[in-house]
């Protein structure tokens, strides 16, 4: 049975398509405990920070997403 909290295992040494790193480069700023949630891009398979690298804040599953980069 899937549910909403089963993840798929994400290789940490995989930076964010979009700013090319692992930690979002505002994470510092939070002064408060921060989950850092990710996508995956359906048209590049790239993972993007969600809320700090787009405007998009959940990504539902099987939903769509498209990055940044290929939204243009």
């Amino acid at each position: 049975m899937e549910t909403d909290t089963d993840y798929d295992e994400l290789d940490d040494t995989v930076p964010c398509c979009v700013c090319k790193q692992i930690t979002p480069p505002d994470l510092s700023l939070h002064q408060h405990l921060k989950i850092v949630n990710w996508a995956q891009c359906d048209i590049c398979d790239g993972w993007v920070h969600l809320a700090f690298c787009t405007t998009v804040r959940v990504v539902r599953r099987h939903s769509d997403f498209v990055c940044p980069k290929c939204e243009k």
